[in-house]
């Protein structure tokens, strides 16, 4: 005989049953007055003079990253793009610089009955030196930016934090190598200034100890460099493929050789709008 209804799952139940035989929910639970109806559980609707379940209604998915990842991917196409930039006006003042030097002569030579004398042209040496500066300083600033981005997408996707190191390392390998130009420098001038004071042959005042050694350590930290390079174009291959676009591939390509990095830094200015676009249009989906 049914006595009443399960109020967890609507079945009927007999009258003297303490657990409902379907779901095994007390009928008896504490609190309870005899003879005063249990209110239905919440999640259950009456229908029929019953108690009826709902469903529960599936947890929606994610539409794509949240805003924080979304504002992370903003500000790292942001430095990609000032670094594609600054890269674009390095390599203009390269070509400006090597213009230069070709339009005008550095080193001048006139010959006269007594022998052939050289005189420099300070102000095309200055300017040289003065451009060269420039274009490096802006290279630096480029590597820094790049890093700055694969260190904002690593939180995001690790396949960026090899780049990210590679990138410091080149970093740290261009700082050491100015120090060691600075040492050979300096015993190029020890060596003058003894052979001046001496009177005799700079190669007998030349410690060739230490230049052998200054001369291995520019080596090692040549190669370096260049493995961060190697580093730089992994991080922007990668980007072609978490945003989907195939020309930051096709740039990191370019950026190998000398005259086509120019195509190759215009290739990825317009990846970066593109992947931009994608960030701020709807629903973006990073592929990994």
């Amino acid at each position: 005989m049914t006595g009443a209804f399960c109020s967890h799952c609507g079945r009927p139940i007999p009258a003297a049953a303490v657990f409902c035989p379907s779901c095994g929910a007390s009928t008896t639970p504490s609190g309870a007055q005899a003879g005063v109806p249990l209110p239905p559980s919440p999640g259950y609707l009456p229908y029929g003079g019953v108690t009826a379940p709902t469903f529960a209604q599936p947890y929606p998915r994610p539409a794509g990253p949240s805003p924080a990842d979304r504002e992370a991917d903003r500000r790292a196409l942001s430095s990609v793009n000032l670094a594609a930039i600054l890269g674009l006006v390095s390599a203009a003042i390269g070509l400006v610089s090597l213009f230069t030097n070709q339009a005008t002569s550095l080193v001048t030579s006139t010959t006269t009955s007594s022998g052939t004398t050289y005189s420099v042209d300070l102000a095309v040496l200055y300017t040289v030196a003065a451009l060269a500066a420039i274009g490096f300083v802006l290279g630096i600033v480029e590597l820094i930016l790049y890093r700055r981005a694969f260190k904002l997408l690593d939180r995001m996707d690790s396949s960026f934090g090899t780049p990210a190191t590679l990138v410091l390392l080149a970093l740290i390998s261009i700082f050491l190598l100015i120090l060691t130009f600075a040492g050979l420098l300096g015993l190029l001038a020890q060596s003058l200034s003894c052979a001046g004071s001496s009177g005799g042959s700079a190669g007998g005042c030349v410690n060739f100890g230490a230049l052998l050694g200054l001369l291995g350590i520019v080596i090692v930290l040549a190669i370096l460099v260049f493995v961060g390079y190697i580093g730089l174009l992994i991080g922007i291959w990668r980007l072609g493929n978490r945003y989907d676009e195939g020309l930051f591939k096709a740039g990191a390509i370019l950026l190998i050789f000398p005259v086509l990095d120019l195509v190759g830094l215009v290739l990825i200015l317009v990846a970066v709008r593109s992947a931009r676009h994608k960030v701020d249009a709807g629903p973006f989906s990073p592929t990994f």
